[in-house]
């Protein structure tokens, strides 16, 4: 059983559609996945009970930060190949509850719009995470097309790891959320090959050079 923190000291940053994108990517690809939701906001949770009794199931819990520990328990849940976490931005509210995520994480990812103002919120948290030695990668999303961002990149690439797939600004990501959908449940969506590119990512880091198969 693995775990994937979505996270940043940023609002706004896209955490919950790449939470719930990045969900749906998972079961597709044939794992036994659960969501948990830490934001107040409980939009995650609010995706959840929209999601359509006809797709592939994926069991969500709400969980407040008293009970975060909960999340901690590999005996609790141990029948799931993978838990994937949203947290709401103000993580300084919780830093003791927030720190054991971390460290239990086996990656964070961070998501961040392309530009200097969320760079320079996010960087910071990603070289904190560098120094203690923790899993963790950027990810640039809400991209616009034929805009330039690579002084963006540049300057998170200081900071720590950058996924080299960008997440484009589409209107059909929270179209498909509205509706209880990832991305890829939408058959032959454009974004499709985009989103399974980063879950692609994310499952190499996660699990290194074996495939998801052979050790879920």
């Amino acid at each position: 059983m693995y775990r994937l923190v979505l996270a940043s000291p940023k609002g706004g940053s896209g955490k919950t559609t790449m939470a719930r994108n990045l969900a749906t990517a998972a079961v597709h690809h044939g794992l036994n996945v659960v969501t948990a939701d830490l934001d107040p906001q409980a939009t995650l949770t609010a995706w959840s009970r929209r999601r359509p009794k006809n797709l592939p199931a994926i069991p969500h819990f709400r969980v407040k930060w008293e009970d975060a520990d909960a999340l901690l328990d590999d005996t609790e849940l141990g029948e799931f190949d993978l838990v994937i976490i949203d947290t709401p931005p103000s993580i300084e509210t919780q830093p003791a509850a927030f720190q054991l995520l971390l460290d239990a994480a086996d990656l964070i990812v961070v998501p961040t719009r392309p530009t200097f103002d969320d760079a320079e919120s996010v960087a910071p948290f990603l070289r904190h995470l560098r120094e203690q030695g923790r899993p963790a990668v950027a990810v640039l999303n809400f991209v616009k097309p034929r805009v330039n961002v690579n002084a963006v990149k540049t300057y998170l690439l200081k900071a720590g790891e950058l996924c080299p797939v960008e997440v484009m600004d589409r209107t059909d990501y929270w179209r498909a959320g509205a509706k209880g959908l990832g991305l890829i449940d939408v058959p032959n969506h454009v974004g499709n090959d985009e989103m399974r590119a980063v879950w692609s990512f994310v499952r190499s880091r996660i699990w290194g050079h074996e495939e998801v198969a052979d050790v879920a």
